[in-house]
């Protein structure tokens, strides 16, 4: 059921506010709380919102005039990437006074610290149901450095808290949510799965991309047509692959001027995770990095295959949902959440973190072979709409929603909410 059809057995807003009433503000009020990138759920908002009155919260000052002309509305709060103790108690102190203000019915928290501290605003304001999303458990469980068990103590203690308070936690895949129940983070009746964020598929359709624009993309990014490209999108920290890449790219191409590495992206210069400006400089001698652009839908369609070999915990790469949305032959590593998007030998191949040589083997075995290009991308777009795509996960999402006010309306004296 589609979230549009679904609106006929909608909950009544008995916790909007007066004035919202009046405007006759579709279904309950829900607040989406993220990071810098809060941004990244607006496709499932624009999903959403015939169904209830939907807004954001978010760490970057530059975003409101974004979800302002898409209709919605957005507050921002302080929010630290790193360990800081006192700004964490400002952004908790922030998202309190938003959501006394708001007055949600629902409160849905995405990422690691918005997973916490928007959880403990909520309750702390008798928000009436609290939702929290795990997108992936990063590096905290990659690793078992000194600096890094100590850290991840600190953060199961406050996740095991919030996973307490909250309604219900969601996670994008099977193998994070099987992880925090058998470390006791999370009941298994509280733990559900939807499979990320999803991907419009009617937008990265590569059906609506002329065969100009593919070429002028290459032709920017400096690739002739005949080339073979392989791409990777994303950020360029470390835990990404990016060195891998850069290590597969001076080996294919030692002996083969027709194969293009083109990686696209930023260096993100804040993380723990960052690249040394030697490394970086590397970077831009072995393979294209043209650093990030706006039409990554036009890369994608000018690629013949995609790499994304990451080490990191991921929840669901929305880099490759949008390349198996564009119909490409996918390369990445099999850890959790790579691993739903891509089925190895029939969409893609799945190769350990850090191998080179899989990755090597697995690229030149697709270089080499178009139909078999051909056929490995027809499989990823044919997964991807039907599992990914964003109406299907926002159906799943709103489905939860209800399920959850139903719940809470039962639970309430008198039986409602």
């Amino acid at each position: 059921m589609t979230p549009r059809a679904a609106f006929a057995t909608a909950p009544a807003p008995d916790d909007i506010v007066p004035a919202e009433r009046e405007r006759r503000l579709p279904g309950p009020r829900v607040l989406l709380v993220g990071g810098p990138d809060v941004d990244a759920r607006l496709d499932l908002m624009r999903e959403l919102r015939d169904v209830v009155h939907i807004g954001a919260v978010g760490s970057a000052p530059d975003l409101g005039s974004r979800f302002r002309a898409e209709g919605f509305d957005y507050w921002r709060y302080p929010l630290s990437r790193r360990v800081a103790p006192a700004r964490d108690l400002v952004a908790l102190h922030r998202l309190t006074r938003v959501f006394r203000e708001v007055r949600p019915a629902i409160v849905h928290a995405f990422d690691t610290k918005p997973g916490i501290w928007g959880v403990l605003a909520a309750r702390a304001t008798s928000v009436p149901v609290v939702v929290a999303t795990v997108t992936g458990l990063g590096s905290l469980f990659g690793s078992d450095a000194v600096g890094v068990r100590v850290v991840r103590g600190v953060y199961c203690a406050l996740q095991r808290f919030a996973c307490r308070l909250s309604d219900c936690t969601v996670f994008q895949n099977s193998d994070d949510l099987l992880e925090f129940v058998a470390r006791r983070l999370v009941s298994r009746r509280k733990a559900y799965v939807i499979p990320g964020s999803g991907v419009p598929t009617r937008v990265f359709d590569p059906g609506l991309i002329p065969e100009r624009e593919r070429r002028r993309t290459r032709t920017e990014l400096g690739v002739a047509h005949g080339d073979v490209m392989v791409t990777m999108v994303s950020r360029v920290i470390r835990s990404k692959g990016v060195l891998e890449f850069m290590e597969v790219a001076r080996h294919l191409t030692a002996g083969d001027t027709r194969t293009r590495f083109v990686l696209i992206g930023a260096a993100d210069d804040d993380s723990l995770d960052r690249l040394a400006a030697k490394e970086q400089a590397e970077l831009r001698h072995a393979l294209i990095w043209p650093g990030p652009r706006r039409d990554v839908r036009s890369v994608l369609a000018a690629t013949d295959v995609f790499v994304l070999p990451s080490s990191l915990r991921e929840g669901v790469p929305r880099a490759l949902l949008e390349a198996a949305s564009m119909a490409l032959p996918i390369v990445t590593t099999c850890t959790p959440g790579c691993d739903e998007v891509v089925r190895d030998d029939v969409n893609g191949y799945l190769v350990p973190a850090h191998d080179i040589g899989g990755f090597c083997a697995a690229i030149r075995r697709l270089v080499a072979d178009p139909d078999r290009r051909r056929r490995f991308g027809a499989a990823s777009r044919r997964r991807a709409v039907e599992r990914f795509d964003v109406t299907t996960i926002a159906s799943q999402t709103w489905a939860l929603y209800r399920s959850l006010l139903d719940a809470r309306r039962a639970a309430a004296p008198g039986g409602t909410a």
